[in-house]
């Protein structure tokens, strides 16, 4: 048997954007938020969906301002201070969008990436 060495990843994925998807809700890491530029001004979100080649796609669009159709972000606090990062939930609509990633009580992490200014779209 020949054996051979298994890579290991020295990141521990900090500088990577992603959205962790579970429990009803979307939590976003401070890096996602960086994409978008926020800074704390965001208060709402938006889910959209759209399709690409015949795929589905969902993204999240952030709002200074309540919008039709919004739900409201909760900021992330750590040790009574608030954090970079930020929670959307709506277990309902979490669940339509995500089915069981959306539903299940762990946590499922998907890549995100800036489509505009305030949106990002969520990666398989």
């Amino acid at each position: 048997m020949e054996w051979q060495v298994v890579k290991v990843k020295n990141g521990s994925g900090k500088n990577v954007p992603f959205v962790s998807i579970g429990r009803g809700q979307l939590d976003f890491n401070a890096v996602a938020c960086e994409l978008i530029g926020d800074e704390g001004s965001y208060k709402y979100a938006q889910f959209l969906m759209g399709k690409d080649k015949g795929k589905p796609v969902i993204a999240v669009k952030f709002l200074n301002e309540y919008e039709e159709d919004s739900v409201p972000i909760t900021r992330k606090v750590q040790k009574e201070k608030i954090i970079a990062g930020m929670t959307v939930r709506n277990k309902g609509i979490v669940e339509e969008l995500f089915g069981k990633d959306g539903a299940n009580d762990g946590m499922v992490r998907h890549s995100v990436e800036r489509v505009s200014d305030n949106i990002l779209k969520i990666l398989d």
